[in-house]
Formats: C-alpha cells, structure tokens, sequence
C-alpha cells in the first residue's frame, strides 16, 4: 500500500510538472510573439512583456517548491516503507 502511494504521489508531481511546463510554453510562446511584434525602438520598459517576464519567474518558483514537496513527502512514505519491512521482519524473525 504504501509503495502504491509512493508511485500514486510521483505520478500525481509529474502531471502537475508537465501542467507547469505546458502554461511556460504558453507564456514563453506569448513572450516571443510580442518582442516579434514590437517596433524596433521600443522603451526599455514595457509592462506588458514585464509581467509575462514575471509569469516566467513565478512558474520556475512554483516548480521549485513542487519538487521540494515532492521530495518530502516521498521522503516520508519512504522512511514509513522502511519502517513497516523492518517491522516484518522482526516479525517475521519471531515467529
């Protein structure tokens, strides 16, 4: 059961990181369309691109903190795992 959560839990990161991946496509597409777009002396600054530019960034936020609970939480059913096949075999070993 718990190695069934283990591989429930990876799948269920994988599809969000592939989620992830398709909305930074998206905005990275959206981003090069508009610098194709921009005539070629425009201002530096240009809110627009700067908040596409920030959708980027909290994308890459965001997947940071998904592979960090990620991490944890597998972390966790792991050490379960090992506890609950040490426990068996303790038992195991009295009987």
């Amino acid at each position: 059961m718990t190695v069934e959560q283990i591989q429930s839990l990876r799948d269920r990161h994988d599809e969000q990181f592939h989620r992830l991946l398709r909305v930074e496509c998206y905005v990275d597409t959206e981003l090069l369309q508009m610098e194709q777009r921009q005539p070629r002396y425009v201002p530096y600054h240009f809110p627009e691109k700067d908040k596409l530019k920030q959708r980027l960034f909290d994308i890459e936020k965001e997947r940071r903190n998904l592979s960090l609970r990620l991490e944890e939480k597998t972390q966790s059913l792991e050490d379960r795992l090992l506890s609950l096949i040490n426990k068996h075999q303790q038992l195991d070993i009295s009987n």
